[in-house]
């Protein structure tokens, strides 16, 4: 069995600093500060090499990344979403980092063996996706992973009636598909969303029965503030359990290191945020409870 070492995130050196850090988060119309890593593993657990597996979806083939921990065990789920731009290195570099966390990650691919290495590509391949198939493959994705729980329980002696907790995780047109499977009831225990299109009414969010985090720039262009700050009110007003996060400064894609929008400093705030969300709502094997965030600002969620 070969092992992959954990993979330790840095900044891109090729990727110019947009500000100083003491300019950016002292802006007076501040919406969210970046906080040290609040109680995090020094070293993420190794895992195993990622491989590719297929599964089938309406009677067609789809081939999905899977990655998990070394160590032998039950563990939680996460099915990550790609961006427009396919199941690219990048996107399997975060599956990798989520099984580094202690969960079993299933990167699915939307586009059929396509990339889109440009952005007009990428905007056709996006154009061309339906997105209740997406939905469905994402579901069998789910289902994928309760798979290999039930084979690895087998003969093992688990506690009777448990079952793996399973989360998504997007990423811009992915996060519009992680919030599109919760919305259409998919077995999930928590929704996470980078950057994705919103719904801004409370009657096309009253399906949303998990967990549900969204993470957005000020700056992005395609999804303004406007727009994000209806999600929120929407979802508030459909009584649903819902954090949306909005960073300063930053536009759309500050996660995806291999991009110009890239920032170091959203970009690690927001993978804190994001861990310890999973944390609470699929906690990996052993976990102890999680470690509440240090509020240097009394109005973050």
């Amino acid at each position: 069995m070969s092992v992959r070492r954990p993979i330790m995130p840095a900044v891109r050196p090729s990727v110019p600093a947009r500000r100083s850090a003491s300019a950016r988060w002292s802006l007076p119309a501040l919406l969210i500060v970046a906080v040290a890593a609040p109680c995090a593993d020094l070293f993420a657990a190794p895992i195993q090499e990622g491989k590719l597996i297929n599964y089938k979806v309406r009677e067609e083939q789809v081939q999905a990344y899977l990655v998990r921990p070394q160590k032998a065990g039950t563990y939680p789920g996460v099915v990550v979403i790609h961006e427009w731009w396919g199941l690219n290195d990048q996107i399997k570099r975060v599956a990798d980092r989520i099984a580094e966390e202690g969960y079993i990650a299933i990167a699915p691919d939307l586009y059929r063996g396509k990339l889109g290495t440009d952005a007009g590509l990428a905007h056709e391949l996006m154009r061309g996706l339906n997105e209740n198939w997406a939905v469905d493959v994402v579901t069998a994705a789910v289902a994928q992973l309760r798979g290999i729980e039930v084979r690895e329980r087998r003969g093992a002696p688990a506690a009777s009636g448990q079952r793996m907790a399973v989360g998504t995780l997007g990423f811009c047109m992915g996060g519009r598909i992680s919030l599109a499977t919760a919305l259409a009831g998919a077995d999930v225990q928590a929704t996470v969303m980078y950057y994705g299109s919103v719904e801004t009414s409370k009657d096309a969010l009253k399906p949303l029965d998990v967990p549900l985090l969204g993470i957005y720039g000020n700056e992005d262009r395609g999804i303004p503030l406007d727009q994000i700050r209806a999600f929120e009110a929407a979802l508030k007003e459909a009584g649903k359990d819902a954090t949306v996060l909005v960073y300063p400064g930053v536009g759309h894609a500050f996660f995806n290191e291999e991009r110009p929008s890239y920032d170091g400093e959203a970009a690690k705030d927001s993978w804190e945020r994001t861990k310890m969300f999973f944390r609470k709502n699929l906690p990996p094997e052993g976990a102890a409870n999680p470690p509440k965030l240090h509020r240097t600002n009394p109005d973050l969620p």
